[in-house]
């Protein structure tokens, strides 16, 4: 069960993701400050838009999410994801969250199910967070665009600090939380039964159980999640397009600027390097352009507030303010060895 409902999530996104790859390119489609000005929309059809365009994109991801997630809880034994996922085997745990997230080529959001339903079932705090920070942002076919509109050292740029920067940001921030934080509530639900092999009734009964978790994981983390989506429409809107085109330029603060908006701002997925590329021919900076790419795919408000249900809210306050700090280094780095785009 668990097998097959991965194998759909994969099928499924990574067939979108190809789709809109193909897309793109196709269209040589960039955002370009035509694009970006959008004073003549009224705010509330830009909160309108924001969230149908969530809706629209992502409901049979989510769908998916919530549901793998259920098989989590219920057919997976907990000592299996302690065993491969604990938090005291040290560093193979995060490398286990960092290599197998991109698998899945999901988005911020719709990575939140499975990441509720690895920590209740005893995942570590760092690995499951390592898993939720790289699945987005490394992103196997937004890596294939940002090699075609940005180049191959944007892509060996943003796999590097990518990677290091969700395992780092996974470490330090349950080395910080440890023992400040309650452990994790397993999820029970009434009547769990379970009848073993022999009884064929008894899958029945688990797979109502499987979607039963699920639903308590709907619960649990998209009403925050649609919280997020208006909130982050409400930013889009009294952001003026020609304030971000201003200060993203060269220089340290066009920098710890890019990092910030990647932390708040919500994108559909892939759409990060097409966006990029269009501030670049703007004049944005190759430092504000890495890190935004750092923690644009990674977080957004509609992921952070997703997350507060399933931990303490103290662990995003946490891992956001990390983030940023690994987007902004990420950003000088590459704006040292890459001053200039081409």
């Amino acid at each position: 069960m668990v097998l097959l409902i991965f194998a759909v999530i994969l099928v499924y996104e990574w067939s979108g993701a190809w789709r809109g790859y193909k897309t793109i390119m196709e269209q040589s489609e960039v955002i370009t400050a035509e694009l970006l000005q959008e004073e003549h929309i009224p705010v509330y059809m830009l909160i309108v838009v924001t969230i149908v365009d969530y809706i629209k994109h992502s409901w049979l991801c989510l769908l998916l999410a919530f549901i793998a997630a259920g098989a989590l809880q219920e057919f997976v034994p907990k000592e299996k994801v302690i065993r491969y996922m604990g938090s005291n085997r040290g560093v193979f745990p995060y490398l286990v969250g960092a290599g197998c997230g991109p698998l899945l080529s999901m988005c911020s959001c719709s990575i939140i199910p499975i990441f509720g339903g690895l920590y209740k079932r005893g995942a570590g705090l760092g690995p499951s967070l390592t898993f939720l920070l790289v699945a987005p942002a490394f992103n196997p076919a937004a890596v294939l665009l940002t090699l075609a509109l940005l180049g191959w050292k944007f892509v060996v740029g943003r796999i590097i600090f990518a990677m290091g920067a969700g395992m780092l940001v996974g470490y330090i921030t349950e080395r910080i939380m440890r023992n400040k934080i309650p452990a994790p509530e397993p999820m029970n639900i009434e009547d769990d039964v379970y009848a073993g092999p022999e009884d064929k009734g008894g899958y029945w009964k688990r797979t109502v159980n499987m979607f039963r978790y699920s639903w308590e994981f709907v619960k649990i983390v998209l009403p925050l999640i649609l919280i997020g989506v208006v909130m982050a429409g409400l930013i889009k809107a009294f952001l003026p397009p020609a304030f971000i085109v201003k200060y993203l330029g060269v220089g340290i603060f066009p920098i710890m600027l890019a990092s910030a908006i990647g932390v708040l701002m919500y994108a559909p997925s892939l759409v990060e390097a097409p966006l990029i590329r269009g501030l670049i021919d703007m004049g944005m900076g190759t430092g504000a352009a890495m890190a935004h790419l750092i923690t644009g795919p990674a977080l957004s408000l509609p992921s952070i507030l997703g997350v507060c249900k399933i931990v303490s809210p103290k662990v995003p306050a946490v891992y956001a303010s990390l983030m940023w700090v690994c987007g902004v280094i990420a950003g000088l780095v590459f704006w040292f060895f890459m001053p200039v785009f081409g």
